[in-house]
């Protein structure tokens, strides 16, 4: 029987970081909609903000810190696994300066940093702006 060699080292591993100018709003989409998730990447990836996604809260907590910072917290009202809100809560206490847009279903009372469905891309870059826009009054 021949004896077994054990390697005990380590590989430094690195992370690949999200790629973004430092200048460039970060967006984070949380929704279990894959289709919602992936048109809402595609549009405001297109309008030059840089955008990461997550099908839920633990993954959206993750992409927040991998991303480092989060300026605009796009999120179901309601999800299977956590409130909107109770996410955004979560979320600040990586990015306290982070803005919020919350998506509802249809026949949610409309009010300020909510999207209704259905809605348009339009929609969806005016608010997002709105929402930076405020961020960067308030700062």
């Amino acid at each position: 029987m021949q004896p077994q060699i054990v390697w005990r080292g380590s590989i430094p591993v690195v992370e690949t970081p999200v790629d973004r100018r430092p200048e460039t709003p970060v967006v984070l989409v949380v929704t279990s909609d894959a289709d919602l998730r992936d048109v809402a990447a595609r549009v405001l990836g297109r309008e030059g903000y840089t955008v990461v996604t997550a099908a839920h809260a633990g993954h959206a907590v993750l992409a927040c810190l991998k991303a480092g910072r989060v300026d605009v917290l796009v999120a179901e009202l309601s999800m299977e696994d956590v409130s909107g809100p109770a996410l955004a809560a979560r979320l600040r206490r990586h990015c306290p300066e982070m803005e919020t847009v919350y998506v509802a279903r249809a026949g949610t009372p409309e009010c300020e940093g909510m999207l209704v469905r259905p809605f348009t891309r339009d929609d969806l870059l005016v608010i997002v702006a709105l929402r930076l826009a405020a961020s960067a009054v308030t700062a």
